[in-house]
């Protein structure tokens, strides 16, 4: 039995219920009184109904920075062993699901673990800066046992448009999803990427509001992608496509608890085995564009080539 440990939460981000609850189950009437979210308590009772786990692993430790959110998370999810700091994970556990998405933390959350060898899973990106992407690298090797991102790319509908070539000859997709682009845009890039690649020229910031995230992404086919990102807009998540050839078609993240499994089954599979389910390089290109796009917002806008992550002269 794989024996994992789950790091959590930031605001918003309730993973550590979700993702702990597929390998552990949950207890009903915990999550009904200590989960804040309205969404996770909706969909664990009608899709996992403690009947769908998977078997090969536990989430054996839990640490959050308050020990009453940690106590919340473990009974919820019955978690046996609440960590007073996460590096006490080191020696107990076979690997680490870092379960929050604040990326200006992930670095300082994630060296100790990456410091020792243990496969790691790391929510959506990797980091918030240049610097901590380099710090970051630089302790990863090539085929070191990483996986992160979004659960997205493991949704049925990205699937199905993936077999179905649904996709030729789209010359414009425009997305949409909530929170930001830092956070979020895994969310909507991760789907398009699985799709249609990283061949991508210029990523720009096309917004300098707090709140209102709006990201131009230029493939070198000539593909344009307008992505933009609201604080408190509705769900779902999505992106829609515009072709030469077919009808618009929509592509949305809905399918929460089936994507979340699937992502999870392929996490402790590369725990078991050793090998990433995702190329280094493209967990490495898709954070790179994140950061390009937040690069260019701070930056009036200049467009950035994700490659080099340098304004484009």
């Amino acid at each position: 039995m794989i024996k994992l440990g789950v790091i959590g939460l930031n605001e918003g981000n309730g993973h550590p219920f979700s993702y702990s609850a597929i390998f552990n189950g949950f207890d009903p009437l915990e999550l009904a009184k200590r989960c804040p979210f309205a969404l996770i308590k909706e969909y664990l009772p009608r899709d996992h109904r403690n009947e769908i786990f998977i078997d090969s692993a536990k989430v054996t430790h839990v640490w959050t920075q308050d020990p009453r959110l940690s106590e919340d998370v473990s009974k919820v999810c019955l978690i046996p062993n609440i960590v007073k700091n996460y590096t006490d994970m080191i020696g107990k556990v076979d690997a680490i699901l870092l379960a929050r998405d604040d990326p200006e933390n992930h670095l300082e959350f994630a060296k100790p673990f990456l410091q020792k060898g243990l496969p790691i899973f790391i929510d959506k990106q990797l980091t918030s800066t240049a610097k901590d992407f380099d710090a970051l690298l630089g302790l990863l090797g090539k085929n070191y046992p990483l996986m992160a991102g979004s659960p997205v790319r493991f949704c049925r509908e990205v699937e199905s448009a993936k077999a179905k070539k649904v996709w030729t000859k789209v010359k414009s997709i425009h997305g949409m999803s909530r929170v930001n682009w830092m956070r979020y845009g895994h969310h909507v890039l991760e789907g398009i990427a699985c799709i249609w690649g990283l061949d991508i020229h210029s990523v720009r910031s096309l917004s300098d509001e707090v709140d209102h995230d709006i990201i131009q992404i230029r493939y070198v086919s000539g593909m344009n992608v307008i992505l933009e990102f609201i604080k408190n807009v509705a769900l779902p998540i999505q992106f829609t496509c515009f072709s030469e050839v077919e009808e618009s078609f929509t592509i949305p993240f809905t399918d929460f608890f089936h994507s979340f499994r699937q992502m999870l089954l392929q996490f402790t599979h590369m725990v078991e085995t050793g090998k990433p389910p995702i190329p280094f390089e493209e967990i490495v290109g898709i954070a790179k564009v994140i950061l390009a796009g937040d690069i260019s917002k701070h930056n009036d806008g200049v467009e950035i080539s994700p490659v080099t992550l340098r304004p484009i002269t």
